[in-house]
């Protein structure tokens, strides 16, 4: 079963530094919801402009998904895909996702991902990885459907307010079989 198609009214492009604003303040709602990430929360608006504003195109991916409001338009979903600096380590990108709650289920994360792997393969990106709180059921499900592969699990990796929460680590391969 295929991942239902974007809503009409939402639409994708690559983030610019005018979008630090709302992208941390979609951060900021998802921390909130202390279940998707494991920082302390978003970055400061200023080093998030100069992050978008330094990308390189070859080495990082930065995309939105948006959707319009009466005075301009609200970014309801991002991605980011970052390729790692050592040259034996640049055929990796590690991948961050995030969909705001009301928009999650509906294709956005699907198609963000979609772009993201056209973008990995242009780029000769071979490996792209990430880490997913284990409990975090919904999003380890959408990237497995998404050919993603579990490769490994930090137990007890991520602390709570109220214990300890493990780490699950994902990679999906492009163009390229590893061995095993």
């Amino acid at each position: 079963m295929s991942a239902p198609a974007p809503q009409p009214n939402v639409s994708f492009r690559p983030a610019v530094p005018g979008d630090a604003r709302k992208l941390v303040a979609l951060q900021q709602d998802i921390y909130t919801e202390d279940r998707a990430f494991v920082g302390d929360g978003p970055p400061g608006i200023e080093s998030l402009t100069r992050r978008l504003r330094s990308l390189e195109s070859r080495k990082s991916l930065y995309l939105v998904a948006v959707t319009p409001t009466l005075k301009d338009e609200a970014i309801v979903a991002w991605l980011e895909l970052h390729r790692l600096v050592p040259k034996k380590l640049e055929h990796v990108a590690v991948l961050t996702l995030a969909v705001a709650a009301d928009y999650r289920r509906r294709g956005i994360a699907g198609a963000l991902l979609r772009d993201a792997d056209a973008w990995a393969r242009r780029v000769g990106v071979k490996k792209i990885s990430l880490n997913v709180r284990a409990n975090n059921e919904a999003a380890a499900a959408l990237y497995k459907g998404q050919g993603f592969l579990e490769e490994g699990l930090e137990r007890a990796h991520i602390r709570l307010s109220d214990g300890f929460e493990d780490n699950l680590i994902m990679a999906k391969f492009l163009n390229y079989e590893p061995r095993t």
